[in-house]
This record gives structure tokens, sequence and C-alpha cells, in this order.
């Protein structure tokens, strides 16, 4: 399975918040290969089981659309099956720039984004997703180091911190509070403010 969460352990992460957090509306943009939607999967079947609560989680990938590394739908699907996850979560073919569209606003509590993130990614993300978080809802954004910033990846294409994006970004800066999460590939994790 491939993930850049693998090595630093970045599953018990988000199944934490999670736990803690009890959300009960969750959406991922971006599965990959499965490892943080199935850890997500996890925690909310442990959440459902422990507070008796009927929470679930709507990950969304492009697939075999995303012209980049991707994963296959029909191989996450199967793996989460053969987890017992399939109650908890639903795979689903999207585009994360446009699912923001099928929530109501103020109705996502935890939301969580690895889609090849950049610090554009970063400012048109909250743009469209804060008026559907409801205040102290999370997003959990992969990046946010300078370090994250500066792989092969990123810096082959040039592409804008996500570090600099979030020190600088008055929007965010005025809607969330949020700290980063430094063993790579980082971990940015911003509360919507209240009030």
């Amino acid at each position: 399975m491939r993930s850049s969460y693998i090595e630093n352990n970045y599953d018990e992460v988000l199944k934490s918040y999670i736990l803690n957090w009890r959300p009960t509306t969750l959406v991922e943009l971006g599965v990959l290969d499965g490892y943080s939607t199935i850890a997500i999967a996890e925690a909310v079947k442990e959440m459902n089981f422990l507070y008796q609560m009927n929470s679930k989680l709507q990950s969304y990938d492009l697939f075999e659309d995303y012209e980049f590394k991707h994963g296959v739908k029909e191989e996450v699907e199967k793996l989460i099956e053969e987890k017992g996850l399939t109650p908890y979560v639903d795979v689903i073919k999207g585009d994360a720039y446009k699912v923001h569209e099928l929530y109501p606003d103020n109705s996502v509590q935890f939301l969580h984004v690895d889609i090849s993130n950049t610090g554009d990614t970063l400012r048109e993300i909250t743009k469209l997703w804060t008026p559907k978080l409801i205040e102290r809802g999370l997003i959990l954004f992969e990046g946010g180091s300078d370090e994250r910033d500066h792989n092969e990846w990123m810096t082959k294409y040039n592409k804008s911190s996500i570090k600099k994006e979030m020190e600088t970004n008055k929007f965010i800066n005025t809607n969330y509070i949020y700290g980063t999460y430094y063993p790579y590939p980082s971990l940015t994790v911003f509360l919507k403010k209240w009030g």
C-alpha cells in the first residue's frame, strides 16, 4: 500500500482526532490505495460502537481519471470489504473541487485532504469548504512543513508552498486556528473558529 503517512504512523493521529472529536459527518478528499480511508473508517467503527453513534465517512477520489499517481476504486473497495469496514465508509468517484456542492452549509465536522496538496490546494479547499464546516469543525490537511514543501515533485514542478500559504493567507488566519505535526510528510490540523 502506498502512502507517505505509513512511515510515521499517521493512521494513529487520524484515529485519535476522530475518537476524541466524535464527528458524525466525515469527508475525505484523496484516497490513493486507501491507507487513510481505512484508518478513518476503523475509527468510525470504534466510535460508533463506543458511543452508540451512526457516523459514516465519505471518501472521494478521481481514481483512474487522475493523470498522476492514483489508486483503483475497486481495489480500495475490496480491501475495505475484507477488513469489515464497508458499513462505515462510502468510496465515491468525485472531483475534490466540486463535491463540496453535495453538502449543506454548517454540516461537515471532519475533512481530511490529501490530493497532491500545494499552497494553491490549501487556498482553494479552505475557500470551498469553510462554509460547509461547522464551528469547531476540523480540516486535517496533508503537508505544512518546510520538508514537505521541498519534496521532489513540489520542487520539480515549482509548486506553491503550503506553509507560506497558511502563514500569509488572511482568510485562513481569520477563520482557523492551526498547528502542524512535523514528521514527514507532516499534517496540519485546522480548527474552524467559533463565536
